[in-house]
């Protein structure tokens, strides 16, 4: 257990309190609907910093696998054959061990229609890998899916993980704190909406957020489970 004095207790809170302040001034600006009392997340000193190697690694095999997936789920290329060429990147990259559970099926077992839908997904959590990576810009208000070309063609573009490595520079934690505030509030209008069987507000698209915090909650290992494939998003 980290142990806090009561000095940076207080530092702490005011940073979570202003956090939340500016996301909340943030969901006006849309008028996306919002609880004041809604807690506010972990602060920088209190969450798991993931070091760009750790992030490049689970981006890598997450897209690689995102492959596999939207080649069986679109017919463009035969399974076997998919697995076959985005297998050899896998060990190019030298990324075989960042794969998790459900990304290894997708490689080597039998997959329903629904887990292969379910890992295209992955390109919307992938975005925000990259995002963190200092790759892409700034995640935009989450309305539409992420650029797919551009999201395939930074790790295409490359013949090692050194030469995507020399792409990235790791955001501060501070900005991934940010994000991850404003996403979980943004989560919240959304599952509220599917509750109460209301149209989702301000043009959000609810699978864009969802994964967008599974990615950013993964990033700061907010449930402590360390599990890409089961990260908890509770709102």
């Amino acid at each position: 257990m980290q142990l806090v004095n009561e000095k940076d207790r207080e530092k702490g809170s005011q940073e979570a309190q202003m956090r939340r302040q500016r996301s909340i001034e943030i969901l006006r600006a849309h008028n996306v609907p919002y609880i004041e009392h809604l807690p506010v997340i972990e602060t920088s000193d209190r969450v798991r910093i993931r070091t760009a190697d750790e992030i490049a690694g689970r981006a890598v095999a997450c897209l690689l696998a995102i492959q596999v997936a939207c080649d069986a789920s679109s017919g463009r290329s035969s399974l076997k054959k998919s697995r076959k060429f985005f297998g050899d990147k896998l060990a190019e990259f030298g990324v075989e061990g960042f794969l998790t559970h459900k990304e290894r099926k997708v490689f080597r077992e039998k997959c329903t229609d629904q887990e292969f839908c379910s890992m295209t997904w992955k390109y919307e959590a992938y975005w925000v890998l990259l995002w963190a990576l200092g790759i892409v810009e700034r995640l935009d208000y989450p309305a539409d899916a992420c650029d797919c070309d551009f999201a395939i063609n930074v790790v295409a573009d490359c013949d090692s993980m050194e030469a995507f490595m020399a792409k990235t520079r790791l955001r501060d934690i501070s900005e991934i704190l940010d994000e991850a505030d404003l996403i979980f509030r943004y989560d919240w209008a959304c599952v509220e909406a599917r509750i109460h069987e209301e149209e989702v507000p301000a043009g959000l698209n609810p699978d864009v957020v969802f994964e967008r915090h599974c990615g950013l909650n993964w990033l700061i290992d907010a449930d402590g489970a360390d599990d890409w494939d089961n990260v908890s998003t509770n709102t």
